[in-house]
């Protein structure tokens, strides 16, 4: 069974196998949003206290260089483990690649990550001189700056990425909610205000193909 894409971007038909690997990408970003905050609130960590405490000095981080590159190793592996899962994101939606919106999403997305990794490393670089005059001012300024850039990301997996995989390739919508939370079907003869919905669409289409 073929599944036409719901809006004027898509022109091909997606297949049961297409929408299954669709769905399997779904679930990937569902875990890389998970993964990049999980690495966004771990940094907080050590912002909070360097927060609270600007005035921390070189000899105190000198004694607490240990736990501090401790905590560094594991936000680097935290973001790592992120971008593990962003690749198979991507990888999965390779299937899509012709179609411009899914295209535009994925550059979006890679080039938003490539971003992140710059900031990461930066911060990473931080660590090489413990005792830089303005260490946990800079340390503060870096988080900061990592965590912005991951809630840019959060925002184009949760309002871009995920929407456009939900509504325009399995093309589910609030009807398929509503009607999973109830366990009921919608009835074979399609409602009133459904078909007007459809009629809509279906003009909404042609006024795009007539602009061509």
């Amino acid at each position: 069974m073929l599944h036409k894409y719901a809006v004027t971007q898509m022109s091909y038909n997606v297949s049961d196998t297409e929408k299954h690997q669709a769905s399997q990408a779904l679930l990937y970003f569902k875990g890389a949003e998970k993964a990049l905050m999980q690495a966004s609130d771990h940094l907080n960590i050590m912002k909070t206290p360097f927060k609270d405490n600007s005035d921390t000095s070189s000899d105190d981080i000198m004694k607490a260089r240990a736990v501090i590159r401790r905590f560094r190793d594991k936000a680097i592996e935290n973001f790592d483990e992120f971008k593990k899962i962003s690749f198979q994101c991507v990888n999965l939606m390779q299937t899509f690649a012709t179609d411009t919106q899914t295209l535009k999403l994925m550059k979006s997305f890679i080039n938003s990550i490539d971003e992140l990794e710059t900031k990461v490393n930066d911060f990473s670089d931080l660590f090489n001189d413990l005792q830089a005059k303005d260490f946990v001012k800079n340390v503060v300024s870096s988080i900061e700056d990592i965590q912005k850039q991951c809630d840019e990301i959060d925002e184009i997996i949760d309002e871009r990425i995920k929407t456009h995989i939900q509504t325009n390739i399995l093309a589910t919508s609030w009807v398929d909610s509503v009607s999973n939370d109830l366990q009921m079907k919608i009835e074979q003869k399609t409602p009133l205000i459904l078909d007007l919905f459809n009629k809509r669409q279906l003009q909404l289409n042609d006024a795009v193909e007539k602009d061509k």
